[in-house]
């Protein structure tokens, strides 16, 4: 996937690397159990999978592994790179998963490549808990089984609770515990290149698994949604009011809700319109971006 430009991929950094099963090829892991207790059981491929995810420290002793979860059509990995690289993490990444497809095409008669071409990245940044991060990556069993157990979980809540007020919820709750989200907020004082640098970020954020959250009301940000959306990115949309007794989203949002890609918050009370309530929702956005909630 595209990478984050301004940043050096040789240098001491901890990401969150994504890397998807290709297509046609058998899971990786079978998730079982409740969400209370996951069970994840590997698959032959996913313990080849496994195996080499330790090797990182043989391919670069500089190359530590925080945390890794093996799902059936998905591997996450924090990977810590604890001083400067010699290749870029890139480099490292194709080799594991080059190897992986190498004993796989002879211990078990799988055509490679195991993995779609690529990966998503995640640098981890100050203003993320690396705690934060891997409790994230440990928790994907339980996500997935409260997705498999709970038709309703992507269907609408009542009283969650942001920065002392309570909120209506629509769609999908997880997106609130996804902690790589970021306000999209456009002040009319940002310049050109303050602009494009917060583009840049948002784009890189979106095609990597990250969550865009915003009310998203003027037409530049508007803009912003749209391409989100174009990358099969997800988001958070703040609405000025609250939902009606019987009211479902309009149609296209509630695709995005039921797709997994889309949590509508809602007032419990209705906001005045005007600057004011602009404020104080991109207030509310930076709020939900900077803390991970788990509910």
């Amino acid at each position: 996937m595209p990478r984050d430009y301004k940043h050096d991929y040789r240098s001491r950094c901890i990401y969150h690397i994504t890397m998807s099963k290709a297509s046609g090829i058998a899971f990786f892991s079978r998730i079982t159990g409740t969400p209370e207790k996951p069970v994840v059981e590997l698959t032959p491929l996913g313990r080849i999978i496994e195996k080499q995810i330790w090797n990182f420290t043989f391919i670069c002793p500089a190359l530590r592994i925080l945390q890794y979860v093996i799902m059936p059509d998905h591997v996450h990995l924090a990977i810590f790179a604890q001083e400067e690289l010699p290749r870029a993490i890139g480099s490292y990444i194709g080799m594991m998963k080059v190897k992986t497809g190498q004993i796989a095409k002879e211990h078990l008669a799988i055509v490679p490549p195991v993995f779609e071409p690529d990966f998503f990245d995640r640098i981890l940044r100050r203003t993320h808990k690396l705690d934060t991060i891997c409790e994230y990556i440990r928790k994907n069993p339980k996500r997935l089984l409260e997705r498999r157990q709970n038709p309703v979980f992507f269907r609408r809540v009542n009283n969650i609770r942001i920065n002392d007020t309570l909120w209506q919820a629509y769609g999908n709750l997880q997106l609130l515990q996804n902690p790589f989200k970021a306000p999209v907020v456009i002040h009319r004082r940002d310049s050109e290149k303050i602009i494009a640098a917060k583009h840049r970020r948002w784009k890189h954020l979106s095609e990597n698994g990250g969550v865009l959250v915003s009310p998203f009301i003027s037409p530049a940000e508007k803009e912003v949604r749209g391409q989100c959306e174009e990358n099969n990115g997800k988001i958070i949309l703040l609405s000025t009011k609250p939902f009606g007794e019987r009211e479902k989203p309009a149609a296209h949002d509630f695709e995005q809700c039921t797709a997994g890609k889309l949590l509508i918050l809602a007032p419990m009370s209705p906001l005045p319109s005007g600057r004011e309530t602009f404020l104080y929702l991109n207030f509310i956005a930076e709020s939900i971006a900077i803390n991970s909630r788990d509910i």
